[in-house]
């Protein structure tokens, strides 16, 4: 039963996933527009989480400035969810033009090449993340893979699946990531991770983060340690809608030099300027807080 409810979900909307993917830009928007009023003003999407992560992130802010983030953030997470199904029928050619590397970060990537330093790429769900992987196999001369949680559905596991190695990419599913990085420890290769999503208890780093006490995966810095690898930040730069700019940072060229929570902690830090820069870019439904660190008698 659960396989014809996954497969029945799927093949009703997927012809509208489609349809919306082949419409040319400036009619998308105006559909993302329209999910804008809908989403914000009908439904009330998850507004009091958003209004409760904002409020205890910014306790410095007054609610007039709260509300101006609040709502430019939903115009933008209905823009994000628009360009997602875009990707679903882009070409690597056109996904190049959305989403480019800015010339600093190609010289960063080059330069870990010519020392044949692989790495692993610590992204947050800033921007839209899911072009975040263009910017590796279309702009590197290294081999990408992305680190992934594979979808109940699996129809839509598939479609999602096919979008992110059409690009170039290939996928590690979570539990599988370490085997699959030790098995190719000897190819030159990226692996991207996107590690600012809530943990399990066991094995959670604590952080300071956005004014809140934030338990945090650790497990991207250990396997760098673990396998010596470089650690870059990568973040995006919305230019305007449809429109990015990739931006690497070198965390460190060999993560076993460095020390335990070394690089978590400078990840939380580059990710955490980036969202007090622009923070309608961050994924504020998101339940961040969810799991509350215990008071050690």
């Amino acid at each position: 039963m659960k396989k014809v409810s996954a497969a029945l979900a799927y093949y009703i909307a997927a012809p509208f996933m489609y349809f919306f993917s082949v419409l040319p830009w400036a009619v998308l928007f105006i559909f993302s527009d329209i999910f804008f009023l809908l989403v914000y003003y009908v439904l009330g999407y998850r507004r009091k989480i958003v209004r409760m992560n904002l409020a205890n992130s910014f306790p410095e802010k007054s609610h007039q400035e709260l509300s101006r983030i609040e709502f430019r953030f939903y115009r933008y997470f209905t823009d994000m969810v628009f360009e997602m199904l875009k990707l679903l029928t882009m070409s690597p050619k056109q996904k190049l033009a959305r989403c480019s590397m800015d010339a600093e970060s190609q010289l960063l990537f080059k330069d870990l090449y010519s020392k044949g330093r692989s790495g692993i790429v610590i992204f947050g769900h800033y921007g839209n993340w899911e072009y975040c992987p263009s910017g590796l196999p279309l702009q590197t001369d290294f081999q990408a893979y992305l680190v992934y949680h594979p979808l109940t559905n699996p129809y839509f596991d598939r479609m999602m699946s096919s979008l992110r190695t059409g690009i170039g990419c290939k996928l590690y599913t979570m539990a599988g990531t370490l085997k699959g990085m030790i098995a190719n420890r000897n190819e030159l290769n990226m692996t991207a991770f996107l590690s600012d999503q809530a943990p399990r208890r066991k094995g959670a780093y604590w952080y300071e983060f956005l004014n809140q006490e934030t338990a945090v995966h650790s497990g991207s810095e250990k396997i760098a340690q673990k396998l010596q690898l470089a650690v870059v930040y990568g973040s995006l730069e919305r230019v305007k809608r449809g429109r990015y700019i990739f931006h690497a940072q070198m965390i460190c060229e060999d993560a076993s030099k460095t020390q335990a929570g070394e690089i978590t902690e400078n990840h939380l830090q580059l990710l955490e300027k980036d969202i007090r820069n622009a923070p309608e870019y961050w994924l504020w439904t998101h339940r961040r807080w969810k799991l509350k660190k215990l008071n050690e008698i």
